[in-house]
């Protein structure tokens, strides 16, 4: 009776532990291979976006604490801008587009402008 029990325990684990194997078969056959590796590449961009800004508010805390020189700041942070401002235009071309138009977003930017 022991044996049959240890069984059945054993058969319900086997099932929990597999079931996540068979049902997400069909949501991943539903990607295409086209946005999974849109999707990837998105993730990697974000990935380095947030990398950057971490530096970036590194490299300001070490000019306030005066660990970096004016002139070292001002390359090394042009320089990490220049990559952010590379990885944001990246960033929003693989994005999908809402079905919000960029007329408002396009007036403020002429406003500021001038």
């Amino acid at each position: 009776m022991a044996i049959v029990i240890a069984l059945v325990i054993a058969l319900a684990a086997v099932a929990i532990a597999a079931a996540p194997l068979f049902f997400g078969t069909r949501q991943a056959a539903r990607v295409t291979a086209g946005e999974e590796q849109v999707s990837l590449e998105l993730e990697d961009l974000l990935a380095e976006k947030e990398t950057l800004y971490a530096a970036i508010q590194e490299l300001d805390f070490d000019f306030k604490s005066g660990k970096l020189s004016a002139e070292d700041h001002h390359g090394l942070r042009q320089r990490y801008e220049e990559r952010a401002a590379v990885l944001l235009k990246a960033i929003d071309e693989l994005q999908p587009t809402s079905g919000r138009s960029d007329a408002p977003r396009k007036a403020r930017r002429e406003k500021r402008r001038g």
